[in-house]
């Protein structure tokens, strides 16, 4: 008789105990797979070094080269007093905080700060996704996922992503859309921490960047139409908006006015040409052609340039077919948004328009003249109400009322629209990706698209000056020189009143020590620009260069008779300068700390200072300024190194080699901090170590014999004659009257 089978009962696998079975909900796996995405269109900038405005943030800014110690100095000074001097600074403190903890813990990394790029842009795109689902009521998070997938993937972000110093852009951007989605929880929750961390987001936003100002509009718009189940809140939300915005505008006049740098940018004709409009017609007209082209890039996001400045965008007028394409446009998209929104208050396809035009509006020249005509950041928000209305789009004509599921993907229709946009936009922005390598390759690629741009040939320029230095070979290094003429030449065709092209033609001209030709170049600047401090300071330094120091005076004490702080500073140094020159050190040391007055962490003034106590025999405060220089340029090699000399001159020996040590741990190749290593460790008897010194100085160098007589000594003394009578005769052999010195004779490395 067969024994029945027993059936026995099936435990659900979630019940088994010690078991946890977790599942992603959809929202989860498709946040990931946008941060996935952002990061892989971005992944080749990894490759990528400093380009652009980069250096001015990291490499030569001293605060940011003091790493986390330089925060506190960071949050209380303007955006670029650790690099320049300036009278109409902004405040953005956030992204320099960010970068003066990546130079603390990698140093100047190009690659960590592209990794970090990247990292803030994938969290961009996943809270503006969560953002969008909740605005959806999490009943489309299909069309928020497109929309975001748009965003993610689309060309003209590149200048943000790909730039590093564009940080500002996406942390403002970052924390904006954090503090929509923690306010939309508090809408829904009640929560005051809620509250009070949504107003703390945007506060960070702010810090970060000042154009979230927009969202002074966009707060209010979203609680009270939008997103709106209790009024209440919606008043508290507003009200926590408004005093993360007065504690910003507080902080920002409080740190600008402390500093004189609170003046309003001029708007000058090189950056926007729309000031040298010929008429009022002309200018609205060409204001509507540039957001024309904004338009254009969101659709066709191409050709993308990092510069548009004099002549890239002629001037328009009523006859312009491009005026009247885009006046139409914007038209029919305002009266669109409108009546949609009047129709119906909480309409996703008004609010993407509303939104479209209430952040691009800051950057469109009409309520007032911007520092730039165009740029392709000034759109960074602004594409998420035409990456919005997209979205939509697709929902309403191809995926038509589908349940809003990962479903919907099975949708020929959608898919056939989808994949071919995003293999274009991929493309397009990880081929973009690579101008950015360098300043070279970046401009080299614009000026050919734009070859009517007259910054960008001197941009151009720029780019090719600091190349130059590096090329060994003479022929191509004259090459670069003769290229570099030619493109400031090019901008000065285009525009002859561009005043920094003049004074970079007088820099090529006193590289090659043509001072007269530098001086011509920079009187027609003055002729241009009477007040043009950068080309006065050129000239005194053409005349110090050529040793006419009288002549250099007088420019410099011209330039600090103008009352502007950045030119006072740089006229007080220079006349420090010429005065050391001079060997007036009374004078150098009046001037060079009028310098450190207006701005105390001007390392070069602690030098100036430094040489002239030294001379002075007040070594106490030589030794002071000294310090100060190699703390305020601590990736300086060359600084750490003078402050090694001061001490080796005062035969502080032990001080000195620590102070070599470091130098040489800066820079490796630092020849210099071996050679006068190496002759302390000798001078205190210390035979060996000189001699291990010396031989990592001959590595780097085997034709610098220099330093051999001090080996032939120390294996003398040391009683190694073999070794001894070798370095004596390798000596003698371009020496041949060559006699060991006496003990006393060794001296540094100047």
């Amino acid at each position: 008789m067969p024994i029945p089978k027993t059936h026995s009962k099936q435990v659900p696998e979630q019940n088994v105990p010690g078991k946890i079975k977790r599942k992603f909900s959809l929202v989860q796996k498709l946040c990931l797979f946008l941060f996935v995405i952002s990061c892989l269109v971005y992944a080749n900038t990894m490759l990528n070094g400093y380009a652009y405005d980069d250096p001015l943030m990291i490499q030569k800014n001293v605060f940011v080269q003091q790493g986390i110690k330089a925060i506190p100095m960071l949050l209380a000074t303007p955006h670029l007093r650790g690099f320049y001097v300036i009278t109409n600074d902004l405040y953005r403190p956030l992204s320099l905080v960010m970068f003066a903890i990546e130079y603390q813990l990698w140093g100047p990394n190009p690659a960590a700060g592209h990794f970090f790029n990247i990292l803030c842009y994938g969290l961009c795109v996943v809270f503006l996704f969560l953002f969008l689902d909740k605005l959806f009521g999490s009943s489309r998070t299909i069309t928020a996922f497109i929309a975001a997938l748009l965003f993610a993937i689309h060309p003209i972000h590149t200048e943000v992503v790909a730039n590093i110093k564009s940080r500002d852009e996406l942390l403002c951007f970052l924390f904006a859309f954090l503090s929509l989605y923690v306010f939309m929880n508090y809408m829904k929750e009640g929560k005051a921490w809620q509250l009070a961390a949504g107003s703390f987001a945007l506060l960070l936003a702010y810090l970060s960047k000042e154009t979230v100002i927009s969202f002074i509009v966009i707060i209010p718009f979203i609680f009270f139409f939008y997103y709106a189940p209790h009024k209440r809140r919606a008043v508290f939300i507003t009200a926590g908006m408004l005093v993360a915005t007065g504690i910003f505008l507080f902080a920002r006049h409080y740190v600008l006015s402390k500093y004189n740098a609170d003046l309003p940018t001029p708007v000058i004709l090189i950056n926007n040409s729309l000031i040298g409009a010929p008429g009022m017609v002309s200018k609205i007209a060409t204001e509507f052609v540039i957001l024309g082209k904004y338009l254009k890039l969101m659709v066709i996001p191409f050709p993308l340039l990092s510069d548009y400045a004099y002549n890239s965008i002629p001037y328009a007028g009523l006859g312009s077919i491009g005026f009247w394409l885009s006046f139409c446009a914007y038209c029919c998209i305002g009266f669109t948004g409108l009546y949609r929104w009047i129709r119906k208050k909480n309409d996703l396809w008004a609010f993407g328009i509303i939104f479209y035009l209430t952040t691009i509006f800051l950057f469109s020249n009409i309520p007032f003249l911007i520092s730039g005509e165009l740029a392709e950041r000034f759109v960074f928000f602004a594409s998420v109400g035409f990456c919005l209305v997209a979205a939509l789009a697709i929902e309403q004509w191809i995926i038509k009322g589908a349940a809003q599921d990962i479903r919907v993907f099975k949708n020929k229709k959608l898919l056939a629209v989808l994949i071919p946009v995003i293999f274009i936009f991929s493309s397009l922005t990880v081929a973009r990706n690579m101008d950015w390598e360098s300043s070279y390759t970046l401009f080299r690629h614009d000026v050919a698209k734009s070859p009517n741009d007259s910054r960008l040939h001197h941009h151009f320029s720029v780019a090719i000056d600091v190349l130059t230095p590096l090329e060994t070979d003479s022929v191509k290094r004259h090459e670069l020189e003769d290229e570099s003429l030619w493109h400031l030449r090019k901008a000065l065709e285009i525009y002859p009143e561009y005043e920094d092209a003049l004074t970079a033609i007088s820099h090529a001209y006193s590289s090659r020590q043509r001072y007269d030709s530098a001086a011509l170049s920079l009187q027609k600047a003055l002729a241009i620009n009477p007040k043009n401090t950068t080309a006065i300071n050129d000239l005194g330094y053409v005349y110090f260069n050529s040793g006419r120091y009288t002549q250099a005076l007088t420019y410099f004490k011209e330039l600090a008779g103008i009352e502007v702080s950045p030119a006072v500073l740089f006229a007080y140094y220079n006349q420090a300068r010429t005065f050391t020159k001079l060997k007036a050190y009374d004078s150098v040391i009046l001037y060079s700390n009028k310098t450190l007055a207006i701005d105390s962490v001007f390392a070069d003034a602690h030098f100036e200072m430094a040489e002239a106590f030294l001379q002075e025999q007040n070594f106490d405060s030589a030794e002071y300024h000294y310090k100060r220089y190699a703390l305020l340029l601590p990736a300086s090699a060359n600084a750490t190194n003078g402050l090694g000399l001061f001490y080796f001159n005062r035969k502080r020996y032990d001080e000195a080699i620590t102070q070599f040590k470091k130098a040489s741990e800066i820079d490796p190749k630092f020849i210099n901090a071996y050679a006068n290593m190496g002759i302390a460790y000798f001078l205190t008897n210390r035979y060996e170590a000189a001699i291990a010194v010396f031989n990592k100085e001959l590595a780097l160098d085997p034709h610098n014999g220099q330093d051999i007589p001090y080996m032939a000594i120390a294996y003398e003394r040391m009683g190694n004659m073999e070794l001894a009578q070798k370095y004596e005769a390798i000596v003698q052999r371009f020496d041949p009257g060559f006699k060991l010195p006496p003990l006393s004779a060794a001296s540094p490395v100047k």
